[in-house]
């Protein structure tokens, strides 16, 4: 086989490069209509490197016929390029800047927040602290007072016991001293009576005899006057 020149693969090239847009053109239009045929998405995905290209051939033909235009439009494009980077690094920087301060804010609305939470918690805990301090108090109280109240009862208690067995004790006194009154009225009494026979009994001997005796036991003459031991005896009475 003879060896092919250079000249052929260059001129297969240039042809290749010339026709290349209306090639792509023809491979977009028949991606589409065996899409529609077979509905297989991997036409749709051959589309894409189809436009590049195309895109591409497109570029080179307008770039081949507006020459020093191309140049500035390109020098245009590029401008503009470096001006839409320089905006766009600067609304990067701006964007990062702002989410920089907003991550700040949240870290500080975060920490304001746990601060808040931690205040919250400390005052419900001295809340409960001093609830807990007043129920203790209050128990304490209850408890004092109600060993007060336990101890002037004890000493009511007392005081009332002390007071019936004192009352107890007067009775008895009372009792034993009217029993010793009735004794002695009794006693008093019966002496009374036996004086008063004794009595009953001399006056009639006095009578018989002249004498008479007094209350006191005094014997008395038939004159009044106080008659001696042995008239009593010489008359048969009693001294």
């Amino acid at each position: 086989m003879k060896k092919k020149k250079w000249w052929y693969y260059a001129l297969w090239i240039f042809a290749i490069l010339l026709f290349l847009p209306f090639v792509c053109i023809y491979g977009i239009y028949r991606s589409i209509i065996n899409f529609k045929k077979s509905k297989n998405l991997l036409w749709l995905f051959a589309i894409v490197p189809l436009l590049f290209f195309g895109s591409a051939g497109v570029a080179g033909y307008v770039g081949a016929f507006t020459g020093d235009s191309n140049t500035r439009i390109e020098q245009t494009t590029s401008s503009s390029s470096s001006k839409d980077k320089d905006v766009e690094k600067k609304a990067k920087d701006k964007a990062s800047k702002e989410a920089e301060t907003a991550k700040k804010a949240e870290a500080a609305k975060q920490a304001e927040a746990a601060k808040q939470a931690e205040a919250a918690k400390q005052a419900e805990a001295a809340k409960q602290a001093e609830a807990a301090k007043q129920a203790e108090a209050a128990r304490q109280a209850e408890a004092a007072r109600q060993a007060e109240a336990a101890k002037q009862a004890e000493a009511a208690k007392q005081a009332e016991a002390a007071k019936q067995a004192e009352a107890a004790k007067q009775a008895e006194a009372a009792k034993q001293a009217e029993a010793a009154r009735q004794a002695e009225a009794a006693r008093q009494a019966e002496a009374d009576r036996q004086a008063q026979a004794a009595a009953q009994s001399d006056q009639n001997v006095n009578t018989a005899s002249g004498y008479t005796r007094d209350a006191r036991g005094r014997w008395h003459r038939p004159n009044g006057q106080y008659a001696s031991k042995n008239e009593i005896a010489a008359a048969g009475l009693t001294w």
